[in-house]
């Protein structure tokens, strides 16, 4: 009797426990675009170019979907001559405030859909170009540093943060270099090229300080940034691969301050890095006459990617003929050969080029 009132009694204090339990309620979670960065300013003849990955990812790091927009805002700012762009804000305080200011005094210079983004997309990169040409009608050119900062759109409202704010001060830059060529040695390709003759305004002479190489495969849509930055002609570029077709091109800049100035592109030369390059013959050839035949030795060829060697044989007037071919070592042994037989032999690589003879 005792054991039936006593289930009905806990049975009602748990009840009345969880009635009086209270559960904070969770504000809803706002799914926003992430802050594009980072943001690379450059200016490239009369355009400021912003380089900027493709929104993929919300705040959370979560895949983001619905990007409805892009914006990009830029503030103009009086500088005194010769002034240099300012460093971005490190501090929290001093970013947000810096924020918060441009936010007030910028204004939109792009805005684009989902259709207008896909039109500026390199790659998994946004390009987005700005024309100085208004700065330059008015002469202000070297007198204002331009602020730049970008924000993505979920939807309709859902607004990343500001992306850091990166300032450049455009200038008149030189015209481009003239006369590019391209020399294709092994492993390397050698550009050469000739200083512009004016700025771009016509003005003489140009005042060049440094040159910025890009370089790109056949396949690829647009150059990315330059691979390298030069004082002067020549540049040479060692880190490209066997067997590519490159294309290149060469820009002028007025100063080596950065977020670089750099004028037009010079004309675009080609460089074909397949191996056409025949290893260095062997030398050292010596033919030692044994009982039953001629025995051959030589010093061997050091060459990364050479694969063996080709001995040659001659007998009298008679024309050079194949005796053995793919040998990896730099010896052979030719049983019962002919006196007075010729011997040539030769170096062979991975693309299949043949050194000159050695004979003896």
């Amino acid at each position: 009797m005792r054991a039936r009132r006593t289930v009905p009694l806990l049975l009602a204090l748990v009840l009345a426990a969880g009635c009086g339990r209270k559960i904070v309620p969770e504000p809803p979670l706002l799914v926003i675009p992430a802050r594009p960065e980072p943001l690379r300013v450059s200016q490239e003849g009369g355009d400021v170019v912003l380089r900027f990955p493709f929104p993929t990812k919300t705040v959370q790091g979560t895949p983001l979907t619905n990007l409805t927009r892009v914006t990009v805002l830029r503030e103009v700012v009086p500088a005194p001559a010769g002034a240099r762009a300012p460093e971005p804000a490190k501090a929290a305080a001093d970013r947000e405030r810096e924020e918060k200011l441009f936010r007030q005094r910028a204004e939109v210079v792009r805005e684009l859909d989902r259709a207008g983004l896909d039109e500026v997309t390199v790659g998994s990169e946004i390009l987005i170009r700005d024309s100085m040409l208004p700065l330059f009608i008015e002469k202000r050119l070297g007198r204002v540093f331009l602020r730049y900062g970008v924000t993505a759109t979920r939807d309709r409202k859902r607004v990343s943060p500001l992306s850091p704010l990166v300032s450049i001060v455009p200038r008149v830059p030189p015209a481009e270099p003239l006369a590019l060529v391209a020399t294709v040695e092994e492993g390397r390709v050698c550009l050469e090229w000739l200083e512009p003759a004016t700025m771009v305004d016509g003005t003489s002479p140009a005042t060049v300080e440094a040159y910025a190489v890009y370089r790109r495969e056949e396949a690829e849509e647009a150059y990315d940034a330059w691979i390298g930055v030069s004082p002067g002609s020549p540049y040479v570029d060692q880190t490209v691969l066997p067997g590519k077709r490159y294309l290149y091109t060469v820009r002028a800049a007025p100063s080596r301050d950065l977020p670089p100035v750099l004028g037009p592109a010079g004309d675009e030369v080609v460089a074909d890095t397949r191996d056409v390059f025949p290893p260095k013959a062997p030398d050292g050839l010596i033919v030692l006459a044994e009982e039953a035949g001629n025995r051959l030795v030589w010093n061997p060829v050091l060459s990364r990617d050479l694969t063996g060697y080709r001995v040659w044989a001659r007998d009298g007037a008679g024309a050079w003929r194949l005796l053995a071919d793919g040998l990896p070592e730099p010896s052979y042994y030719d049983a019962g050969a002919p006196r007075g037989r010729r011997y040539g032999v030769t170096a062979v690589d991975a693309a299949g080029n043949e050194s000159p003879r050695e004979e003896k």
